[in-house]
């Protein structure tokens, strides 16, 4: 079999949000909470609105399962809280919210987009340049007398429960980061162990999390009617296979993910609040089907890439799945052991480029 971590180390390395974008998301966050802070409260009374702010910023970013899309169009979720102080009966709708957040960013110039969407209003940066995508900051709100317990507000829905904490510590709990839900939750009596704890797990990159990165970068690659970074991160976090070696670790994790869903009748059932919920519930037939035919090619592809003596013809099928980031330019054309050089391998590539 060919070894081919050291492709995927260099695919990480490729596909991990750079530090330099990473510097501006939080500059740009933190200048986004300036904004909505300074204005709010004079919105908030007007409105007759009894509530403290709070942010908190959630997700993969926290995680560091983020990656860099193919496009550039990289993002950052930002919590905004609405800490409830006396009227705890008489809640506005969570449209009311949204209206707020919206009118408390202001006036933006030609490089900003907002947007209201079901789910968070999203603030969009567009790049001053012609060859660079811009990239986002997503604004979900809570309202909440309890942080443990902060409903989210979405348009359709109205108010739903929903912990983005208690999702960072049940991922991290998987990767024995030993991450501590203070940290955010009493974030300010916590702030110099957090940064601390950002920083070693930035250091120390743990397999989980390059794994979530590979599956988050094959639905990048695909789109379409792929999952969502949140479904890949539980499909990863349920059924990862640890190995010295990515290639296989990948390979393994895939395996299980399919005898998972197979298990358990196509659902991915949340792992927090709101605990069970499948997150394919509303998925057509047709797009359940979409995934399952991508995900039975990519197995394939792992299998044989695996069990392929050759590292440039593993490369070359990791590579139709993975795309183009995934270069095979330092893959050795040679029998594993042997000296002997081998002609260009020739791998039919599917017609959809399915996986």
């Amino acid at each position: 079999m060919a070894d081919c971590n050291n492709l995927f180390l260099k695919f990480n390395q490729t596909i991990r949000l750079s530090s330099d974008k990473r510097d501006k998301l939080i500059a740009v966050r933190d200048s986004l909470r300036e904004r909505i802070s300074s204005s709010f409260y004079s919105i908030a009374s007007t409105s007759r609105l009894d509530n403290q702010l709070d942010f908190q910023t959630q997700g993969s970013f926290v995680m560091d399962t983020i990656i860099q899309p193919k496009d550039d169009d990289f993002d950052l979720d930002d919590g905004i809280y609405f800490i409830r102080t006396k009227d705890k009966i008489n809640k506005p709708t969570a449209r009311q919210y949204h209206e707020w957040i919206i009118k408390s960013i202001g006036d933006y110039d030609r490089l900003e987009e907002v947007k209201d969407k079901t789910t968070c209003v999203r603030v969009i940066y567009k790049s001053l340049y012609h060859n660079e995508s811009g990239f986002h900051i997503d604004l979900p709100c809570y309202v909440t007398d309890d942080r443990t317990c902060p409903e989210l507000g979405c348009l359709e829905n109205d108010w739903v429960l929903s912990n983005p904490v208690e999702f960072i510590a049940w991922f991290e709990e998987k990767t024995n980061s030993g991450f501590q839900k203070a940290f955010l939750y009493e974030s300010l009596s916590y702030k110099d162990q957090y940064s601390e704890w950002l920083s070693d797990i930035r250091k120390n990159d743990v397999q989980l999390r390059r794994i979530v990165r590979y599956l988050k970068c094959w639905g990048d690659e695909l789109r379409g009617d792929m999952p969502p970074g949140v479904v890949m991160t539980i499909l990863a976090g349920e059924n990862y296979i640890a190995n010295e070696r990515d290639d296989i670790s990948l390979r393994d994790t895939l395996n299980n993910i399919r005898k998972w869903l197979n298990n358990n009748g196509f659902k991915c059932p949340r792992p927090t609040e709101p605990k069970g919920e499948d997150l394919f519930k509303n998925y057509s037939d047709t797009r359940k089907k979409y995934f399952s035919d991508r995900l039975d090619s990519f197995i394939d592809r792992a299998n044989k890439a695996v069990n392929n003596p050759n590292q440039k013809e593993a490369c070359l099928l990791w590579n139709q799945s993975l795309g183009a980031r995934f270069s095979c330019t330092f893959a050795k054309d040679e029998i594993q052991g042997s000296k002997e050089y081998l002609a260009p391998a020739v791998i039919k590539s599917d017609d959809s480029r399915s996986a």
